[in-house]
Formats: C-alpha cells, sequence, structure tokens
C-alpha cells in the first residue's frame, strides 16, 4: 500500500514538474503559429530573420532580404520579433559639478594615496 502511495506522489511530481509545462509551452507555440500573418518578423528555429511573405497550411513564405524568399515549413517558426518602438530618449540635463571645498591660504592640496600593489608581485 505503502509503495503506490510513493509512487503515486512521484507521478505527481513529475507530471508537475515535466509533463505540464511541456505541454503549456506546446499550446503556446500552436497558438503563436494559428495567429502569423503576412508582414510578420520571425525568426526560425535554425536562427533566420525575415518576413512572413505569404503563410500556407503547413509552410510560410519569408522574405529574408530584398527579393529573397525562402519557403520553411510551419513548425520551424520558433518566434515572432515584436516590432520596434521609437522611444524619444530624454535629452541629458546638465549636471552641475559638486563645489570643491576652499583651500585656506598657504595649505597645500592634499595629494592622492598611490594605489597598493597586490602582495605576491
Amino acid at each position: 500500500m505503502e509503495f503506490f502511495i510513493i509512487l503515486a506522489v512521484m507521478f505527481g511530481i513529475f507530471w508537475f514538474l515535466l509533463i505540464r509545462p511541456q505541454k503549456q509551452q506546446q499550446r503556446r507555440h500552436e497558438g503563436l503559429l494559428a495567429n502569423l500573418k503576412p508582414g510578420d518578423e520571425v525568426v526560425t528555429n535554425g536562427g533566420i530573420y525575415g518576413d512572413i511573405a505569404e503563410v500556407h497550411d503547413d509552410r510560410v513564405s519569408l522574405e529574408v532580404a530584398e527579393d529573397v524568399w525562402i519557403e520553411v515549413a510551419k513548425p520551424a517558426i520558433a518566434r515572432i520579433i515584436p516590432p520596434e518602438t521609437t522611444v524619444e530618449e530624454p535629452e541629458p540635463e546638465a549636471v552641475a559639478e559638486p563645489e570643491a571645498e576652499p583651500v585656506a591660504d598657504g595649505e597645500p592640496e592634499p595629494e592622492p594615496k598611490p594605489l597598493e600593489e597586490p602582495a605576491g608581485r
């Protein structure tokens, strides 16, 4: 009886750590493939970047350079590259430098300490 309880617990752990996440990832990838449309920029599993020109039932035509098209299997699409949004960078503000402390007349400015060399050299 104890063996079956341990076996059920091990199966439950196996299910939640391995099988369930894999099924969720597979569903997300199927959803991605179902939502492909011309104009999307994608990356294939082989690392090829391109814009989708046409979507067929089992394959996708990609434009990888100007007037250069390739066809890949639909499942070979790894991800869609989100369109780049132009964000205006704020202009750098003038940073005021901290004022140096006044040095009394006749007192020399303190010299910086030399760096210590590591032991063993």
